[in-house]
């Protein structure tokens, strides 16, 4: 008898320990990220492959600290995961809303084959920022994946901005695409 607790509590005790992995949606920038799994599969809300929440290696941030970032540090990379069209403002299909002057423009279709124009940057602090924020997370995780330490993704996106630009940062920083 005692053999036989033995092996239940030893049985207990290893799948509590293995079992403690938690699992969210691959980022997609929708409620469904905050929504905890305790098992792999696909997120109910949004159809995208659940990962280990261990693996999320960004940090977001809003506005406000985004606009503290660059001025704290002249050397931030910001990444602007739109398309071509979006960032320069020449699309007519939808709003563009503007950019920041700093940015680096890749596409997030194109940004998986292109992660390695950006490897000089992994040990840089890298912002990644789209138009409503359903892109840079995706692309935020990406950088993470590939090795990239210090990422930071601007929740909302440029679409939050509003004319006129009441910030410091925005007036200097910040070219809007007014139509």
């Amino acid at each position: 008898m005692k053999s036989l607790l033995f092996f239940f509590i030893l049985g207990v005790s290893y799948f509590g320990m293995h079992n403690t992995e938690e699992f969210v949606c691959l980022p997609c920038g929708q409620e469904c990220d905050n929504k905890i799994y305790s098992k792999p599969g696909m997120c109910n809300s949004c159809g995208m492959e659940l990962i280990k929440k261990s693996s999320l290696k960004f940090k977001n941030i809003d506005l406000d600290e985004m606009c503290k970032r660059i001025n704290a540090n002249p050397n931030v990379v910001l990444l602007d995961v739109r398309t071509p069209a979006e960032f320069n403002g020449s699309t007519k299909d939808f709003p563009s809303f503007g950019h920041f002057k700093k940015a680096i423009n890749i596409n997030i279709q194109e940004l998986e084959g292109r992660v390695s124009e950006l490897s000089k940057y992994k040990d840089s602090e890298v912002i990644v920022y789209c138009s409503h924020s359903h892109r840079s997370p995706q692309a935020s995780y990406l950088l993470g994946a590939h090795g990239f330490k210090n990422v930071k993704n601007m929740i909302g996106g440029v679409s939050t901005l509003s004319v006129p630009y009441n910030s410091y940062c925005l007036k200097k920083e910040f070219v809007a695409h007014v139509k």
